[in-house]
């Protein structure tokens, strides 16, 4: 039976990229490109007069702002699949970026075969990610499980809260009215729960949990720590 080649649409931020992406998938006569787009309005603007069944969105690293190009264009265009190649993001983004809806993600480090293998999966109705990716994906699983032997107190994240800040633990115990030596043990405390061996991790885990406000949104959005 002769079946109707897979329409395919790219969403890219590099062209050269896009054209060796474009001259791979030509090979295969069940695929069909339609053509390209910068990502961003170039995109939104071609998908009003095209309708791919695949949007292939190839960036440099799925930050905040990408990740909300992501959920604007499952948004706008639900019925469009998305398969995502991009290289590694931030560890703690993942999940972030599989609720934008997209589809599928594979890693440009990948091969032809997962590309491929991807689209295959898509075509199917089903989900496609390369093996880092599920790993990443089953990593960020096992951490949430263990999310509730690492509850904080109230009087933890506010310890956590002033150490963060700069602040000694003599300064904390005169704040928070406890003696220095309870401020020492909630901080160890502090330090096995979340598993942190300095305050870079410490700021690391307050930051993804949102338990200090800088003040600096627009600066928090593509804070490594923050994602």
């Amino acid at each position: 039976m002769i079946t109707n080649p897979t329409d395919i649409f790219i969403g890219y931020e590099d062209r050269l990229i896009y054209e060796g992406f474009a001259a791979l998938l030509s090979t295969r006569s069940d695929l069909n490109v339609l053509g390209g787009a910068r990502n961003g309005d170039d995109v939104f603007n071609r998908l009003k007069f095209t309708s791919p069944k695949i949007l292939i969105v190839e960036i440099s690293i799925p930050n905040a702002k990408y990740i909300r190009y992501l959920h604007d264009l499952h948004a706008e265009y639900p019925s469009v699949n998305v398969l995502l190649i991009s290289n590694l993001c931030n560890h703690g983004n993942i999940s972030r970026v599989m609720e934008t809806g997209i589809i599928s993600f594979i890693l440009k480090g990948c091969t032809k075969e997962d590309l491929y293998n991807a689209i295959s999966h898509i075509e199917e109705g089903k989900k496609y990610y390369c093996s880092t990716i599920t790993q990443l994906l089953l990593k960020e699983y096992r951490e949430m499980q263990n999310e509730e032997n690492r509850i904080l107190t109230r009087r933890e994240k506010e310890v956590l809260r002033r150490l963060i800040n700069g602040n000694t633990n003599k300064e904390i115990s005169r704040e928070l009215m406890i003696n220095e030596s309870t401020v020492k043990t909630h901080r160890k405390n502090l330090m096995e729960k979340i598993g942190a061996d300095n305050l870079l991790s410490l700021v690391r885990y307050a930051c993804r949990n949102n338990l200090v406000d800088f003040g600096e949104d627009s600066f928090c959005l593509s804070c490594p720590y923050k994602a």
